[in-house]
């Protein structure tokens, strides 16, 4: 389990109440989404310090919560559908879904956000043959 940047109680803060019944469905994506965002700051940094990349620890919280928001506010009548038209007469409706199938994903912006995108420069400090020793 992640080190928990988000709780039910941020969330609300953001995306207002939950449903009655909803809270431990919320509870449970959030620590998955916490546990992604540390999956993602491990692969990029490695071992997770609290303070080390100040950019990550104030954005953790805000980007769980979205992408939580993300996979609960999907519509159930067109759950599963990415692309939806219909037609009468001469009128059109088309509807797409950023997610229709309520997954859990860390976009783009979301790693700017916190600091995971982008180039990075490292450099190796030379070897000499009195390293060996």
């Amino acid at each position: 389990m992640s080190e928990g940047f988000a709780t039910l109680a941020d969330y609300e803060l953001r995306y207002g109440a939950v449903a009655d019944g909803d809270g431990d469905k919320v509870s449970a994506l959030l620590a998955d989404a916490c546990d992604m965002l540390l999956a993602a700051y491990e692969s990029r940094w490695g071992e997770y310090r609290q303070g080390e990349h100040g950019a990550f620890d104030r954005a953790a919280c805000a980007v769980a919560c979205s992408i939580v928001s993300r996979a609960v506010n999907v519509p159930l009548g067109l759950a599963g559908a990415s692309q939806y038209s219909q037609t009468a007469g001469s009128y059109n409706a088309s509807v797409t879904f950023a997610n229709p199938t309520a997954e859990l994903w860390v976009g783009k912006a979301d790693l700017k956000r916190l600091g995971l995108a982008g180039c990075r420069i490292g450099s190796i400090d030379a070897m000499t043959g009195a390293d060996r020793a």
